[in-house]
């Protein structure tokens, strides 16, 4: 089996604030778009797994520790990443 990793900004560290952003975005619309992203990953025979990061020097560990984990079949502790919500 395929196996994918969603890799992306945490959505509780958006700014939210930003004019570049559609209005009314929140973080519950960001998580609302990702379940079905990665339900449609897995419809295709696929394995996806969400990796959210911070826009902060712990974001190159935790892709590292996501890598590293059990989401690619590679040796490693998965559960040290942030799950999907």
């Amino acid at each position: 089996m395929k196996r994918v990793l969603f890799i992306g900004f945490d959505p509780a560290t958006v700014d939210y604030s930003d004019p570049a952003l559609p209005p009314g975005m929140t973080a519950e619309k960001i998580h609302a778009g990702v379940k079905p992203a990665l339900a449609d990953l897995a419809g295709r025979g696929w394995h996806p797994e969400a990796c959210f990061i911070n826009p902060d020097e712990t974001a190159v560990p935790t892709v590292e520790r996501c890598l590293a984990g059990d989401v690619l079949g590679l040796r490693g502790d998965w559960r040290g990443c942030p799950p999907a919500t």
